[in-house]
Protein backbone atom coordinates (compact mmCIF):
# COMPACT_ATOMS: atom_id res chain seq x y z
CA UNK A 1 0.00 0.00 0.00
CA UNK A 2 1.26 3.45 -0.88
CA UNK A 3 0.67 6.50 1.28
CA UNK A 4 0.58 9.68 -0.74
CA UNK A 5 0.90 13.23 0.48
CA UNK A 6 -0.65 15.96 -1.63
CA UNK A 7 -0.16 19.69 -1.51
CA UNK A 8 -2.40 22.29 -3.11
CA UNK A 9 -0.92 25.75 -3.02
CA UNK A 10 -3.97 27.72 -4.18
CA UNK A 11 -7.39 28.24 -2.59
CA UNK A 12 -9.28 24.98 -2.06
CA UNK A 13 -12.30 26.49 -3.85
CA UNK A 14 -10.18 26.74 -7.00
CA UNK A 15 -9.44 23.00 -6.86
CA UNK A 16 -13.15 22.32 -6.37
CA UNK A 17 -14.04 24.46 -9.40
CA UNK A 18 -11.35 22.90 -11.61
CA UNK A 19 -12.49 19.39 -10.66
CA UNK A 20 -16.16 20.29 -11.26
CA UNK A 21 -15.25 21.62 -14.70
CA UNK A 22 -13.27 18.44 -15.45
CA UNK A 23 -16.23 16.24 -14.46
CA UNK A 24 -18.66 18.37 -16.51
CA UNK A 25 -16.42 18.20 -19.57
CA UNK A 26 -16.62 14.42 -19.38
CA UNK A 27 -20.44 14.36 -19.40
CA UNK A 28 -22.61 14.08 -22.46
CA UNK A 29 -25.78 16.19 -22.57
CA UNK A 30 -28.09 13.39 -21.41
CA UNK A 31 -25.88 12.64 -18.39
CA UNK A 32 -25.68 16.34 -17.53
CA UNK A 33 -29.48 16.69 -17.75
CA UNK A 34 -29.93 13.72 -15.41
CA UNK A 35 -27.40 15.16 -12.97
CA UNK A 36 -29.15 18.54 -12.91
CA UNK A 37 -32.54 16.86 -12.44
CA UNK A 38 -31.27 14.66 -9.60
CA UNK A 39 -29.59 17.64 -7.91
CA UNK A 40 -32.75 19.76 -8.11
CA UNK A 41 -34.95 16.94 -6.78
CA UNK A 42 -32.50 16.38 -3.92
CA UNK A 43 -32.46 20.10 -3.08
CA UNK A 44 -36.23 20.61 -3.32
CA UNK A 45 -36.90 17.46 -1.26
CA UNK A 46 -35.29 19.25 1.69
CA UNK A 47 -37.74 22.18 1.45
CA UNK A 48 -40.97 22.28 3.41
CA UNK A 49 -44.14 22.42 1.34
CA UNK A 50 -44.57 26.12 2.16
CA UNK A 51 -40.96 26.92 1.26
CA UNK A 52 -41.27 25.23 -2.12
CA UNK A 53 -44.61 26.86 -2.92
CA UNK A 54 -43.30 30.28 -1.89
CA UNK A 55 -40.20 29.86 -4.06
CA UNK A 56 -42.21 28.82 -7.10
CA UNK A 57 -44.61 31.73 -6.57
CA UNK A 58 -41.78 34.22 -6.08
CA UNK A 59 -39.79 33.20 -9.15
CA UNK A 60 -42.54 32.08 -11.55
CA UNK A 61 -45.91 33.29 -10.25
CA UNK A 62 -49.26 31.78 -9.41
CA UNK A 63 -49.98 30.69 -12.98
CA UNK A 64 -47.07 28.24 -12.85
CA UNK A 65 -48.16 27.06 -9.39
CA UNK A 66 -51.61 26.30 -10.81
CA UNK A 67 -50.11 24.52 -13.82
CA UNK A 68 -48.18 22.33 -11.36
CA UNK A 69 -51.40 21.41 -9.55
CA UNK A 70 -51.30 23.85 -6.63
CA UNK A 71 -54.66 25.47 -5.92
CA UNK A 72 -54.22 29.22 -5.52
CA UNK A 73 -56.93 31.09 -3.64
CA UNK A 74 -57.01 34.77 -2.84
CA UNK A 75 -57.31 35.81 0.77
CA UNK A 76 -58.74 39.17 1.75
CA UNK A 77 -56.38 41.79 3.15
CA UNK A 78 -56.81 42.10 6.87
Amino acid sequence: MTNNAYTWTNEFSELVEKYAEFVMDGMDMKTMEQFVFDSLVDTYSNYSQDELINEIDEFYGSEILESLGVEVTETPDV
